[in-house]
């Protein structure tokens, strides 16, 4: 039997979140996509992407409802992103966005960072950490099932980010889709 859920996606080039919430807000799959080759190029990421995407769907029984993708950034933020950056991102997320219509058979809906943040109530102090928060948040909401590795420094692995903003993202796209049935 399939479980409905929502699924929450968070792309960025090198790996992608992936989460999947069930209505009661019961976290259902939570995992990073890495791409550890660096020099595949974005269209055989986004291949990459959507076979592994058909593999968790299949895999963990998923029968997602509605997908929500957080919205690559449009704004240049303080020096840390180039313009090249900033549209590769741009480009890769449509691949991604075009590899779930191709599974799903239904667009995507964009979520911006702060929305999905906003809808879940997390406030993040200016200065802070967004991503250790981030992760504490999700981690103090999913004690149980939002599991993650440490390095040998004590930090989260790479990837744990990514992990627990796809969970954010879903949570707030379950919200938005509540609003709207």
């Amino acid at each position: 039997m399939s479980k409905k859920c929502i699924l929450g996606i968070d792309v960025s080039t090198s790996r992608i979140g992936i989460a999947a919430i069930a209505e009661n807000e019961k976290l259902l799959f939570a995992d990073t996509i890495t791409f550890k080759n660096k020099d595949l190029s974005l269209e055989d990421r986004a291949i990459g992407f959507e076979n592994t995407l058909r593999k968790i769907i299949k895999v963990e029984k998923l029968n997602p409802v509605a997908v929500f993708i957080e919205e690559p950034f449009t704004a240049f933020g303080g020096g840390k992103t180039s313009a090249n950056t900033m549209a590769k991102l741009q480009r890769f997320n449509g691949m991604c966005c075009l590899a779930t219509r191709k599974i799903f058979d239904e667009d995507s809906t964009l979520l911006p960072a702060r929305v999905c943040r906003s809808l879940n109530e997390i406030k993040i102090p200016r200065g802070s950490n967004t991503k250790k928060l981030i992760i504490d948040w999700v981690s103090a909401k999913y004690p149980k099932d939002f599991t993650y590795e440490l390095t040998r420094h004590g930090n989260p692995k790479p990837g744990t980010d990514d992990k627990a903003d796809a969970v954010v993202v879903a949570l707030a796209g379950l919200k938005r889709y509540k609003a709207t049935i």
